[in-house]
């Protein structure tokens, strides 16, 4: 009898009030769900193989050596918006001030005691990143030391997240968001992750200013 194999089901991200608010936020929302959908149907099939996910909650390996985390535009927006209007206290402050000082060659700037700040707004690449077998020696990237142990993503839900992040670009229509993912319209307007000046963002948490044109 095959053992049954049992990983966390994928659950939308809920913040009724601020929905309402900002029409792009459903459609960011409804990405991260579709992609996570995805990413748990690709680990359970790996899992069934009888490999182990190696990465769990505590490791950073990954937010500290890449410096090439490609973001889109709504990602951006999404990340803007999380952190002047959700982080408080403590957290925000020390948030603050690594914005401010943040330089390329460090880690993540959302990293903060090994732990990601903004969690539930990452990126897609992030979220994609998944290692399976055997921990991260420190300093390793397994894409290029172990890829077979990387996850990939699988295509059909890759593309339904970045099609519903394309209202946000003016493409509303099935058939035109159809097209755009065919012709990679949104990796035209990919940003490394660090290389934004997240300076500015550093300046709208003191003034609690959100706006979309970063």
């Amino acid at each position: 009898m095959n053992k049954k194999i049992s990983y966390p089901e994928a659950k939308r991200l809920r913040f009724p009030e601020d929905e309402k608010k900002n029409k792009w936020l459903p459609w960011l929302l409804d990405a991260y769900f579709v992609a996570d959908k995805g990413i748990r149907e690709a680990i359970i099939k790996r899992l069934s193989r009888g490999e182990r996910l190696a990465c769990a909650k505590g490791c950073s390996n990954c937010c500290e050596i890449h410096s090439t985390i490609p973001v889109y535009p709504l990602e951006v927006v999404g990340i803007y918006w999380y952190v002047i209007e959700k982080l408080k206290g403590k957290s925000r402050d020390r948030l603050r001030r690594q914005l401010k000082e943040f330089v390329l060659g460090k880690p993540c700037p959302f990293l903060i005691d090994g732990v990601c700040i903004i969690h539930p707004m990452r990126p897609l690449a992030c979220r994609h990143f998944n290692v399976f077998n055997k921990p991260c020696e420190k300093g390793e990237d397994p894409y290029y030391t172990r890829r077979h142990d990387v996850l990939v993503p699988i295509e059909k839900y890759k593309n339904k997240a970045l099609s519903l992040m394309l209202p946000f670009h003016g493409i509303t229509q099935r058939a035109k968001r159809k097209q755009a993912i065919k012709e990679g319209y949104l990796n035209s307007l990919v940003q490394n992750l660090h290389e934004i000046d997240w300076k500015k963002l550093a300046s709208r948490m003191e003034g609690k200013i959100l706006g979309i044109n970063m």
